[in-house]
């Protein structure tokens, strides 16, 4: 008989998790979300890399394995908050500028009543970025990628014909950018942020009125009027 297989096993140590089908922890998701909530509930004060780790269920040596500085792990938290928006659902295929643009207050109403933590997040490294330079970097990307998604609708609807051509269409993505963030953070009641919404939408399709011009969309619209 082998002697190797006369052998005992060897006891499992204790309180090492068993996991099932040969799978392991993502132990840097573990610690970007342990990350997240504390921003999300605490702010960003609060963030102490070796509370991290504890509440992530490692060392601190094993958070400096996989971010060996905070400006990392908050550049995993970026990322994450990134991956949060894309959980909203997209505009259905053919969408007019006019229903992508709705489809941007529907999306601040969602965050607003049911991720208020994406919203939180967001503010609590805006608020980080103003003094620190590196804060600033990591977000930037977030910031630009939306404020290009606004200009790229705005754009679309100069090309129908709804939306103004004045001022050009990165400088109003930037002024939608700002009023949509004060929707998002200022303490607005629902009828007061409706209201933004509503002017937002207004200012965007005020498009050549005091020169007397009309866009073809509205030629359209008084002509089916009139008849």
């Amino acid at each position: 008989m082998d002697a190797r297989r006369a052998q005992p096993k060897k006891p499992r140590r204790p309180g090492r998790p068993r996991y099932l089908g040969g799978e392991q922890p993502d132990r840097r998701l573990d610690l970007v979300r342990a990350a997240y909530g504390v921003i999300a509930r605490e702010g960003f004060e609060s963030l102490r890399t070796r509370d991290i780790a504890q509440r992530a269920g490692v060392n601190i040596a094993t958070l400096h394995y996989y971010f060996p500085t905070k400006e990392a792990l908050i550049g995993g938290v970026a990322f994450y908050l990134s991956k949060q928006f894309e959980t909203r659902a997209e505009p259905p295929p053919g969408a007019g500028a006019l229903q992508k643009l709705r489809h941007e207050f529907a999306d601040m109403r969602f965050y607003l009543a049911e991720r208020r933590d994406v919203i939180e997040v967001m503010r609590e490294l805006n608020a980080r970025a103003q003094r620190d330079r590196a804060i600033a970097a990591i977000i930037r990307p977030l910031k630009m990628h939306w404020r290009k998604s606004i200009e790229h609708v705005i754009e679309s609807g100069v090309a129908e014909g709804l939306f103004r051509n004045d001022p050009p269409a990165r400088q109003a993505a930037a002024v939608v950018v700002a009023m949509l963030w004060g929707a998002a953070t200022l303490p607005l009641d629902t009828a007061e942020r409706e209201c933004l919404f509503t002017a937002i939408e207004s200012w965007l399709g005020s498009r050549g009125e005091r020169k007397g011009k009309v866009s073809p969309r509205r030629r359209t619209l008084r002509t089916e009027k009139s008849s």
